[in-house]
């Protein structure tokens, strides 16, 4: 094939002409061989006229990688960090602020999620979490927002004892013995709490 530059031989009559040459050039020295194979490497070849050779493919156009938006929080997405002061013994208001802290940082992460989610699938489970989320972050500011009342009532109502106790100059020690206390002073206190809750005598005063 290389020697008669036929670019469309028959297959059949190709494998038999190479059988047949061989025949001939296996008997043949080693010298003789050797430069029969270096003339057939050194003959350039066209190019195959094979169709299933030389069928040309369709080449897709490469894609752009999809570009994703850069994951920043929601301008509307309240921040975690909180600036609510907290005394050292407030116990419950601590433990309840760390685990918000925690939603909200979760919810940040949720929002980024979403923004960033490519399938109605991810985009319906993120906005399912971030509801959920958003829930329990309401419940846990009313709980914070409960405590913080109540430590604040209880604030003042301290303050206006030790007002009392300065203006009498008297300074009573529940907790040691031998102090009179508020039943001991009135000995009917309960009873009258009593009345207060149970009848509503507290609307009248």
């Amino acid at each position: 094939m290389v020697k008669s530059h036929n670019k469309a031989p028959n297959k059949r009559e190709l494998q038999l002409q190479a059988q047949d040459n061989w025949r001939k050039i296996k008997m043949k020295d080693k010298d003789t061989i050797q430069n029969i194979i270096f003339e057939l490497l050194h003959t350039p070849i066209q190019p195959s006229p094979y169709p299933f050779i030389s069928q040309k493919k369709t080449v897709e156009p490469l894609r752009p990688p999809l570009t994703r938006p850069s994951l920043t929080p929601i301008n509307n997405l309240p921040e975690p960090s909180n600036n609510i002061q907290l005394k050292s013994n407030a116990t419950a208001q601590n433990h309840l602020l760390e685990n918000l802290q925690k939603v909200k940082n979760d919810l940040c992460k949720y929002n980024n999620l979403l923004r960033a989610a490519s399938t109605p699938e991810l985009r319906s489970s993120f906005t399912l979490k971030i509801k959920k989320l958003e829930e329990t972050v309401t419940v846990e500011e009313k709980k914070l927002k409960r405590l913080r009342d109540n430590a604040a009532a209880q604030q003042r109502t301290r303050k206006k004892k030790q007002k009392a106790a300065l203006e009498e100059n008297v300074v009573e020690i529940y907790d040691a013995p031998g102090r009179p206390s508020f039943f001991v002073k009135d000995p009917n206190l309960l009873e009258k709490m009593h009345d207060c809750v149970e009848f509503g005598a507290a609307d009248y005063k």
